[in-house]
């Protein structure tokens, strides 16, 4: 099916623990680099707009993959506007660590953080975003380590 990614969650061989946050930080990446901003023409035509395929054909898998996107689409609507919100620092290193949890390893850095500590950076981001997370009701309370431990 087109314009549905089959990507796994992040596991630990970048070295460091996977929690809540960083799983629905990853949806949130995963979201966003499949997100087209347009390119220029109308994505559809108005008058069949409604229309949709039948899903007759489609097996188990494929529509789970159409499910898994769906979730993974609200949680990045949901995630986008409080991550635009963070300063530039700590927004590169989200993307720098959602592309390492990508890669399965620690690869990727940015020269936009040169001198900057990277999981401080991302950790303090962290702790920014789980007060909203909750609030927007995609964690509970106990999942927010209070500030200085994140650091």
């Amino acid at each position: 099916m087109t314009g549905v990614l089959a990507i796994e969650a992040p596991t630990t061989k970048t070295g460091c623990a996977v929690d809540r946050i960083d799983d629905l930080l990853f949806d949130w990446y995963i979201w966003s680099q499949g997100y087209n901003p347009g390119v220029d023409y109308q994505a559809f035509d108005s008058s069949c707009a409604q229309s949709r395929t039948s899903r007759q054909w489609m097996d188990y898998d494929e529509i789970d993959a159409e499910v898994e996107w769906a979730i993974k689409k609200g949680i990045g609507k949901l995630l986008d506007p409080m991550i635009q919100k963070l300063h530039l620092p700590a927004r590169v290193a989200i993307n720098t660590a959602m592309r390492n949890f990508e890669a399965g390893v620690e690869v990727w850095s940015s020269m936009r953080l040169h001198g900057v500590d990277l999981a401080a950076e991302y950790a303090q981001a962290k702790a920014i975003l789980c007060p909203q997370l909750v609030a927007a009701g995609l964690l509970t309370q106990d999942a927010c380590k209070p500030a200085e431990t994140a650091l």
